[in-house]
């Protein structure tokens, strides 16, 4: 062809008439690695992506398995495309090696499904061994507390729980899981009767929350079996949060189906005392008041006026096991002390807690008929306190400043931001001995807490200074049990009437801000269990979800400041040294 023909662009020959035709199967055998690929890559992807979804999404469960199985189809699809290649990686000999690691994991996965599903059967029988369950966390939040293991324990008849809920959206089913993980838990505790439950919407089947006399949600139907003693508990709303009912709330309609009867707690008011039903301020006692409830006493938040109308009913079953005093500032009303005085001449015990510097007049009065006096100003200790206040006092045990006792035993630490201390108002050698045959004094001090040798009584909040001449020096009792059988102006009070009392010289050591540090928790509810004569229960109790901070000394704060800035640096700059000399 001449070069004028093959400029001619009518001669030339066009792309198309050019191109090989390729029949359309022939090209997906072209390209099937490239589809292979293509599959492999999307197949694990879906399938990846919908077990997301199934793990953080678990109201949408449906379309996770939908989108796992588009998955799983894609990658069986590539598998039989790649059949050959799938032979081979078997069959050859990488694969036969490849095989046998994949034999020795299913039979180690096998093995550990089986003794995961023999620890589950184990665990889902009634009472399991405890030693089949460990609670790592810190406050033991999926295990029941010791008591309300032995209120199982106590169950005078079988019992049903029914629960009425509707699980129809995310929140509901979040909500329902966390109910029958807690309701699980004491259906494996109970004792030799037996605890079952089951679920009913009551959008779905109406009727059973009609018969059972239910007409709010989410609610609890808590059962005998055989006395049809029923007791009905109102959870929160799931959109609040899952936890819409607590242990405390069970247990309570336990004991109620089951006749079994609670002591109370009173909390005197009125004299600006510390609040008990508020979780959310500070400086209140909520957090205070749940551990009591835990504990299965009722805490109920009177008057002396109210306490004097319980004392003139003369019912046994109507007066508190202990009242709590915390915090006052303002007086005694005449009729308050009169009241008072009648609960202590009864054999009342009574938790008082001080505030230093602000407790009035008329409590010290009723405390001096018992030879106790409050000391004046606030305990500062260099030997043992919370940076930067020496009046930040820190309790050790192994500083010596918490004494055998049973309401301390086994603790460790105590913070008290800020306290007054006790002594005598007599000389205790001249307290009067009572009884017959073997005579005791009329009254007694037992100490719980003090400070250490290091420490005095600051009567000048504006200049931490001992001084020798105006100011009590230390060790200062800041906690003591006293027991009194009279009054020392008074005579005894009757055969078997006792004033059993606690004097704690703070406040805030049980309020929400400080309740969960150390073993704060414990003192209080264990002075609570003492008074109550509760002995079985004085314990060291796992820690409830508060605000749990750290309190450090100086020395441990700068150990803590300079190691975090200077130690990592140092030993990084260390071991790069050491490898740059290994090279060099």
């Amino acid at each position: 062809m001449s070069t004028e023909q093959q400029n001619n662009p009518e001669i030339r020959p066009s792309a198309d008439s050019t191109r090989v035709k390729t029949p359309i199967l022939q090209s997906l055998k072209n390209n099937t690695r490239s589809i292979r690929q293509a599959l492999a890559l999307v197949g694990v992807g879906a399938f990846v992506f919908g077990v997301l979804i199934w793990v953080f999404l678990r109201g949408l469960e449906g379309p996770a398995f939908i989108v796992m199985g588009v998955g799983a189809v894609l990658l069986i699809v590539d598998a039989i495309i790649s059949l050959t290649t799938v032979r081979q990686a078997v069959f050859g000999r990488r694969g036969r090696y490849g095989l046998n690691t994949a034999i020795v994991f299913i039979v180690f996965v096998t093995i550990a499904v089986i003794v995961n599903f023999t620890i589950m059967w184990a665990l889902d029988r009634p009472n399991p061994a405890g030693w089949l369950r460990v609670d790592t966390t810190a406050t033991k939040q999926f295990l029941l507390e010791e008591q309300v293991v032995n209120t199982l324990a106590n169950l005078k008849e079988p019992v049903k729980i029914t629960v009425l809920m509707a699980t129809d959206n995310a929140s509901g089913a979040a909500a329902w899981r966390d109910t029958e993980d807690m309701l699980s838990e004491f259906r494996r505790r109970s004792g030799e009767f037996e605890l079952s439950y089951e679920k009913i919407d009551p959008e779905i089947n109406p009727n059973v929350a009609t018969n059972l006399g239910v007409t709010r949600f989410p609610s609890l139907a808590i059962e005998g079996v055989e006395s049809r003693r029923l007791e009905v508990v109102v959870g929160t709303s799931p959109s609040d949060g899952p936890d819409i009912f607590t242990e405390q709330q069970v247990v309570t309609g336990l004991l109620v189906i089951n006749e079994i009867a609670q002591k109370k707690i009173i909390f005197i008011t009125g004299h600006s005392e510390r609040d008990v039903t508020d979780v959310s301020t500070i400086t209140s006692m909520g957090l205070a008041g749940r551990a009591l409830n835990r504990e299965n006493y009722v805490v109920l938040v009177e008057t002396l006026q109210e306490l004097g109308t319980r004392l003139s009913l003369g019912i046994p079953e109507e007066l508190p096991a202990a009242i709590v005093i915390a915090g006052p500032t303002q007086d005694l009303l005449p009729i308050d002390q009169q009241v008072l005085l009648n609960f202590a001449r009864l054999g009342g015990n009574i938790l008082f807690m001080f505030e230093p510097d602000v407790t009035p007049d008329t409590f010290k009065q009723f405390l001096s008929r018992y030879g106790v006096a409050i000391g004046e100003g606030e305990a500062a200790d260099v030997g043992s306190f919370v940076a930067p206040s020496p009046t930040f006092i820190q309790v050790k045990k192994s500083n010596g400043q918490l004494p055998p006792h049973s309401v301390t035993e086994g603790f460790e630490v105590l913070y008290m931001p800020g306290a007054t201390h006790f002594g005598w108002t007599i000389d205790p050698s001249t307290v009067p001995l009572v009884g017959e045959g073997v005579q005791v004094p009329l009254i007694s001090q037992q100490l719980l807490a003090s400070t250490t040798i290091s420490s005095w009584s600051e009567t000048d909040p504006d200049e931490l200074q001992f001084d020798v001449d105006t100011e009590v020096g230390g060790p200062l009792p800041i906690a003591v049990v006293v027991e009194a059988l009279g009054e020392l102006a008074g005579g005894i009070y009757g055969v078997d009437s006792k004033l059993n009392m606690i004097l704690i010289g703070d406040a805030d050591f049980a309020t929400n801000n400080y309740f969960g540090s150390a073993n704060n928790s414990d003192l209080f509810v264990n002075a609570v269990n003492y008074l109550a004569q509760d002995f079985e229960l004085i314990s060291i109790r796992t820690k409830t979800d508060s605000n749990r901070q750290l309190f450090l000394t100086k020395n441990e704060r700068d150990f803590v400041r300079w190691s975090g800035w200077l130690l990592m640096p140092f030993l990084i700059s260390i071991f790069g040294f050491w490898t740059w000399w290994r090279r060099r």
